[in-house]
């Protein structure tokens, strides 16, 4: 309170401090020049129109000596900065990116944005506008990616997150341990906190920091170096547990319309366009039977597919295996959104949709049924997913806090029961005789002793 206090009294107006301004009009007060006052200072103090008319009269009067500039200031002078200018020179920096030939397949997030705002959810055109360049920039400066989105913003207590989502012809390596799955980092993420800023790309992360994610709820700083200091333990920091929240959401959230995509045949965990698909009419993509997941099921080991030592006996190992099939078993890869398991009670689906716009189709000239209707589908799991399409194009989208909707929710324990008042007790009057004893009783036991032995020698 005296830190504050001494902050206010020291504030600064040309040259005077708040305590030498009070000063003054305490003089003034006492030597009663320019105003006639009638009583103490106390009851000038309570009539406030007196004590501002004062106050502002020596603020007037006063002469304000101000310092007089040095030769090298004078002969040197600073232009003053325009507060835009660092901001026009990273936008400027932006729009000069050259990209003539690009091996990455680029989502046009302009025309996505469109949708978003429909329902709602979208970007301002400027943010969209910068967002298309961000994605040029990345591309341009890794010729190794194939794909890449905008997947969306995590927010974060102090700086938020936006998050670049790409694929790559040739995955990173790094050394990690026998147990880790490359599939869980198919796809990589690049963050930055500011649009006309640098991308930063976040590291890959191992099976063990993706299964102690699910245990921890932490809110994001936006310190990428910030250790993780929670229980249980996280192994890693911020920069580690942010990847992990986005892959967790990733492959729980990002959709895709039936038949776009194909299965491998030697491998089901692996995915290929349909060539010979078309979009579905706007009346088929209003359920939860025409979309599906796109990326493999994550399970809770942290894995795609379940990981047993094989230093194991065969018959051990073929145990292991069962057990963990039956606690979390594998699902194969473009499963429909309808078998997802609701976490909410009294919810038949986990997956939310709405219909935005003109519901009436439109018979067109040249491409028969149009439809101009947006379809938005939501994950109760996931609050801040959204996915949107329409009879040309879909996308999804994340905005949040990167938390999962808690089933359990906390409650404290309920403080015990108030006691009632106990019995009053009843009070004696203090054993004080009016008249003395003739015998007093010994206060101790060594003056029974003595007396018992001083009667035992007269017997």
């Amino acid at each position: 309170m005296q830190k504050n206090l001494d902050d206010i009294f020291n504030t600064q107006y040309k040259g005077k401090s708040l305590f030498q301004h009070l000063v003054e009009i305490a003089l003034q007060i006492q030597e009663n020049k320019y105003f006639n006052i009638q009583g103490t200072l106390i009851e000038l103090l309570q009539d406030l129109s007196y004590f501002e008319d004062l106050s502002h009269f020596i603020k007037e009067q006063r002469f304000y000596y101000l310092k007089l500039k040095s030769a090298e200031e004078i002969n040197n002078p600073v232009e003053p900065e325009f507060p835009w200018t660092s901001f026009l020179e990273q936008q400027l920096q932006l729009l000069n990116i050259k990209s003539p030939s690009l091996n990455a397949t680029i989502q046009y997030f302009p025309k996505l944005n469109q949708l978003l705002n429909i329902i709602g959810y979208g970007f301002s055109d400027e943010d969209a506008h910068n967002i298309q360049l961000c994605l040029k920039k990345i591309a341009q400066a890794d010729a190794n990616i194939k794909t890449l989105r905008f997947w969306g913003k995590i927010l974060a207590s102090q700086n938020d997150y936006y998050v670049i989502e790409a694929t790559l012809y040739k995955p990173y390596t790094e050394p990690m341990p026998p147990d880790y799955d490359e599939r869980t980092n198919e796809y990589v993420h690049y963050v930055a906190h500011d649009l006309l800023g640098d991308w930063i790309l976040l590291p890959i992360i191992n099976r063990k920091q993706l299964e102690s994610s699910r245990l921890i709820t932490y809110i994001f700083t936006g310190d990428l170096n910030r250790a993780i200091t929670q229980y249980p333990t996280f192994e890693g920091q911020e920069k580690h547990m942010l990847k992990a929240q986005i892959l967790r959401i990733t492959h729980s959230t990002l959709l895709a319309p039936r038949g776009l995509y194909k299965t491998n045949d030697d491998d089901p965990k692996l995915i290929a366009y349909e060539e010979e698909f078309k979009m579905p009419e706007i009346a088929e993509l209003a359920g939860f039977e025409a979309w599906v997941h796109q990326p493999a099921n994550l399970l809770k080991m942290g894995r795609i597919t379940h990981y047993v030592d094989p230093q194991l006996p065969e018959a051990e190992k073929q145990t292991l295996l069962e057990q963990l099939q039956t606690e979390d078993p594998e699902v194969e890869r473009l499963r429909a959104i309808v078998s997802d398991a609701p976490t909410i009670k009294d919810i038949e689906q986990n997956w939310y949709y709405k219909t935005h716009g003109e519901t009436q189709p439109f018979t067109g000239l040249e491409e028969g049924t149009l439809g101009y209707q947006v379809i938005q589908l939501r994950n109760y799991s996931w609050p801040g997913t959204v996915t949107v399409a329409n009879a040309q194009e879909f996308g999804s989208l994340y905005v949040g806090y990167g938390l999962k909707n808690q089933v359990k929710q906390f409650n404290p324990i309920a403080p015990k029961d108030i006691q009632e008042e106990p019995e009053d007790i009843i009070e004696f009057p203090e054993p004080n005789p009016q008249t003395q004893a003739d015998e007093v009783e010994p206060d101790s036991d060594d003056e029974r002793r003595r007396q018992q032995e001083l009667l035992q020698q007269d017997a």
